[in-house]
């Protein structure tokens, strides 16, 4: 498989002072959570009247659209999320957000272009998915694919629990607004967990049909292994921030049924990313689609959003998020109109699959697409008629 690729190759390079002060903070974990312990104890008072109102969590695989979904939510006057700045210090959200606008440094105050290559730029204060390094100290083994991914109603960790909900209200109090929403890739296997610890928690499911979708993916692959051979230091600041989603050193979630994630990792490994990367895709949303399926209750608080609806139904598309997410519709107007525009289909790449590639790919997701509503045969066919 290949992709041919129509936009100029842009370069990202991570500042100096971003890269060795996010080396310094998770070098330094421990440390940095007991002062957030710290940190709110003085605040009790003022988290008193704080809460957790209705958490957002937008999920899923890489590359459907989450990136854009948050960045747009972001712009909502209710809400509050992660931005790259908090990569510097994740533990003490209300310090460092009283703290690093004061710091006279330059870094990331333009916008430059996203690592990704897909036309995103970002800021040092624009919203990214933050909470993973969190997650990663209190679980230290969520990013092993030998142990079981999925955190479930069962899951219990107090640490975690009391440290993560005081961290969501003081990210509040100081950026005062009430409405957290994150970009959280993995709590798609979470969500039930999550569930347990925020009752009136919203998720916002992002699934792709798989032909574009894992075109997408392998593009990122290449970009990373490139990336790792001009830059290591780029791909190591990425994974410190909690991404593993792709290239070589990529983790994939482990949602039981073991054999068939080492024949995952194995053909991945082996250079057949096209066939890893559809069985992948049918392993995480087969899990999704059956975890629905047993749990209607969870089932009803998931708002199940394509790729495809976003970009070429946009308006419909974007009111249905905000009614699931139960954001108000007046003072989001103007940004609701502009996001319609700007939504659209990628024009810098395409998928060349071969037709023996469609046929692999249409095989192995097609019955779990069709929970999504994708016929991947059609897809396939199309596909193979442009190429």
């Amino acid at each position: 498989m290949a992709t041919t690729e129509t936009a100029k190759t842009q370069k990202f390079s991570v500042p100096a002072p971003f890269y060795w002060g996010v080396k310094g903070v998770h070098a330094a974990a421990p440390l940095f959570v007991a002062l957030g312990n710290l940190e709110t104890k003085m605040l009790r008072r003022r988290l008193a009247g704080q809460s957790v109102d209705r958490p957002v969590y937008i999920c899923g695989l890489p590359r459907a659209g989450t990136t854009i979904t948050l960045q747009m939510l972001s712009e909502h006057p209710d809400v509050v999320t992660h931005k790259y700045a908090d990569f510097l210090m994740p533990y003490m959200p209300y310090v460092w957000n009283q703290v690093f606008p004061r710091i006279p440094v330059n870094a990331m105050r333009k916008p430059v272009p996203r690592i990704h290559r897909d036309r995103i730029e970002v800021t040092r204060d624009s919203a990214e998915m933050g909470e993973e390094i969190l997650w990663e100290h209190f679980f230290p083994h969520i990013h092993d694919e030998t142990n079981y991914s999925v955190l479930d109603g069962t899951t219990s960790n107090p640490p975690f629990e009391s440290f993560y909900v005081d961290h969501l209200k003081k990210l509040a109090l100081v950026r005062g607004r009430n409405r957290y929403i994150s970009k959280a890739i993995m709590c798609v296997v979470r969500m039930q967990y999550l569930r347990r610890i925020f009752p009136d928690a919203r998720f916002l499911l992002y699934v792709r049909n798989p032909i574009d979708h894992i075109a997408s993916m392998i593009k990122q692959d290449r970009i990373w292994a490139e990336i790792e051979k001009s830059d290591p230091r780029q791909i190591e600041i990425i994974e410190l921030t909690g991404h593993h989603e792709f290239g070589p050193h990529q983790v994939m979630a482990n949602v039981g049924n073991p054999d068939e994630l080492r024949e995952i990792r194995r053909l991945f490994d082996a250079g057949q990313w096209g066939l890893s990367r559809a069985r992948y895709w049918a392993y995480v949303y087969g899990f999704v689609a059956s975890q629905l399926q047993a749990d209607p209750e969870l089932a009803r608080r998931v708002c199940i959003v394509r790729y495809e609806d976003l970009c070429s139904d946009s308006l419909p598309t974007i009111d249905r998020i905000l009614e699931h997410a139960g954001l108000a519709t007046e003072p989001f107007a103007q940004t609701r109109e502009a996001y319609s525009k700007k939504l659209s289909f990628p024009d810098y790449y395409k998928p060349v699959f071969s037709a023996q590639e469609l046929a692999e790919i249409t095989r192995v997701t097609g019955g779990v697409a069709e929970y999504f509503g994708y016929d991947v045969g059609t897809i396939a066919r199309r596909v193979e008629a442009l190429t």
